[in-house]
């Protein structure tokens, strides 16, 4: 009976941080909507150049690092298994705190302190400024790490789950804020600077957050926690929390570090063809894509990220053919929503730039930015599904070798074909990505390839979708009147019609088993199928 409502605890405390990811995610793609129309291509440059610097660092520690941590207390071999204060746990702990807070402090005194060397290898020393700014939340993110980590391995999810939604809209909401009051004075380079003091404000909010909920039960108190020796075994500990630390991360840092390439690459190629203005405002139409990416790519891999808890245990207990299973049912759904939401978005670009960023400048690039929805979510979730069973380290090699690529790829295409070089430079690498990670599972044996059969009715699901769309968007468009609130109803209107009409045919072709299709929220309950003993006597009747 305790164990039953253990395990009721624990899968609750799981449903709320799962929430709260996706809220945390959402919010972070789409806020970038309207800071771009608040402050214009010129002042979304701005953003685009200097967040990623923080990003990939934002990762570690809201991922990574939680992650390793919640590891440590959870599998904490004394009769107080969860209890933070135990001597051992804690001298743990406090060690492994000082570490993450050293490495925090180097490298944010690294973005303070070399903010103009950082702005001068972007190719623009306006950009200073708000590098500065982006040192500054950096050190309070081993704070974050921490709490979250010993929250989420006492198996109390929530606090991290309310001090991520807490941190995430203090941080958007003082973003747009110091972006309205910046561009009062019209100048981009001092709106840029609210990346750093969005972050710093949402940083002190989820740390004050964690502080009060740890203070209330003394779980937290850092007179309690902090030992100033070194324990036993750190070697071990130190290794484990920065390698699987990393390891982890892999998933989520993808598109942050692509976007990180081109922060030091792109404006620089751009300006050999054209002025530093028109540099600025072309890089700022090119990274209209990305909020659209990484929303798209969040919502495609979300069915797919439900199953790794399963497959974990699975591993571990040595059941091959329900890992397989699990992975291979993970992929699918990848496949069908990602292939969807890609092939969906491509269709609708036109409209839908026009819709969210005022006009339809760069709609090909967007579009070629588009095919990473599918490409990217295809590796995040082989990328998640490979941490599962231990072969995460492979997945860092690939996106190794995709960061090559893609810098490679910067020098090779966007001085002749600019912003649409940069966005083939994005997406080529992901393509390669996805080919490679799918070529791991099929030799790891992890991936139970669909037959022929499913990937004709999934090809025809999309294409019967794409003419519909295309179809709907050429007479809605013939008759409508131009302008943003028209295209407004056209993106919208053509995206629930799509949607609509892509379930439908892949209900009508039982693209899913029974099982899978059951699974899906919502749907499959409001839409189950038909037996096939029904539809036989249908058929019979009429």
């Amino acid at each position: 009976m305790k164990h039953a409502q253990q395990q009721q605890t624990w899968m609750k405390g799981a449903l709320y941080l799962s929430l709260a990811a996706i809220i945390v995610k959402a919010l972070s793609a789409l806020y970038k909507i309207p800071y771009q129309n608040i402050t214009g291509d010129t002042g979304f440059y701005v953003y685009q150049q200097v967040y990623p610097i923080y990003g990939v660092i934002f990762v570690l520690g809201a991922y990574g690092f939680p992650l390793v941590i919640a590891t440590f207390v959870a599998n904490h071999d004394t009769k107080t298994q969860t209890d933070v204060s135990s001597p051992s746990l804690s001298h743990r702990l406090s060690f492994l705190f000082l570490c993450l807070l050293s490495l925090h402090i180097v490298a944010g005194l690294a973005i303070v302190l070399g903010a103009e060397m950082i702005a001068q290898l972007m190719g623009d020393p306006r950009l200073t400024s708000a590098i500065r700014w982006m040192g500054a939340p950096v050190f309070l993110i081993p704070f974050l790490a921490m709490g979250r980590g010993i929250y989420q391995g006492k198996g109390e999810m929530i606090p991290t789950a309310f001090s991520q939604v807490v941190e995430q809209t203090f941080r958007v909401t003082v973003i747009l804020g110091v972006a309205f009051f910046a561009m009062k004075a019209s100048d981009p380079y001092m709106a840029g600077t609210s990346a750093g003091i969005g972050a710093l404000a949402g940083s002190i909010a989820g740390v004050i957050v964690l502080g009060t909920m740890g203070w209330k039960t003394r779980e937290l108190h850092p007179l309690k926690l902090m030992k100033w020796t070194i324990p036993t075994g750190w070697k071990n500990d130190v290794k484990t929390l920065f390698i699987t630390g990393v390891l982890v991360s892999v998933s989520a840092m993808a598109l942050v570090i692509f976007q990180l390439v081109d922060s030091v690459s792109v404006f620089r190629l751009l300006v050999l063809n054209d002025t530093e203005l028109n540099a600025a405002i072309a890089k700022g139409v090119y990274d209209r894509g990305w909020p659209l990416v990484q929303f798209g790519a969040v919502i495609t891999t979300v069915f797919s990220y439900a199953a790794i808890p399963h497959i974990s245990r699975a591993y571990e207990a040595k059941k091959m053919e329900e890992v397989k299973e699990e992975m291979s049912r993970a992929l699918k759904m990848c496949f069908v929503f990602g292939g969807a939401a890609a092939t969906g978005m491509v269709t609708i670009m036109p409209s839908l730039n026009q819709m969210m960023f005022t006009d339809q400048s760069g709609t090909f690039a967007l579009q070629l930015l588009s095919s990473i929805v599918f490409f990217g979510a295809i590796f995040m979730t082989i990328a998640a599904l490979l941490h599962a069973v231990g072969k995460a380290s492979l997945s860092v090699i690939v996106l190794g070798l995709g960061i090559v690529l893609k810098g490679i790829f910067n020098m090779i295409f966007v001085p002749t074909y600019g912003i649409n070089g940069a966005a083939i430079s994005s997406a080529l690498p992901f393509v390669i990505m996805s080919f490679l990670s799918i070529f791991i599972l099929i030799r790891s044996s992890l991936w139970n390839i669909e037959p022929f059969q499913f990937w004709w009715k999934w090809f025809i699901s999309l294409l019967g979708m794409v003419i519909f769309v295309s179809l709907f968007q050429a007479g809605t468009t013939a008759i409508v009147a131009d302008g943003r609130i028209a295209m407004t109803f056209i993106s919208l209107t053509a995206a629930s019609s799509g949607a609509v009409i892509f379930l439908w045919m892949i209900y009508r072709l039982r693209l899913f088993t029974t099982y899978e299709w059951e699974s899906i929220p919502k749907i499959g309950r409001w839409f189950p199928y038909e037996s096939k003993e029904l539809v036989r006597k249908r058929r019979n009747i009429t």
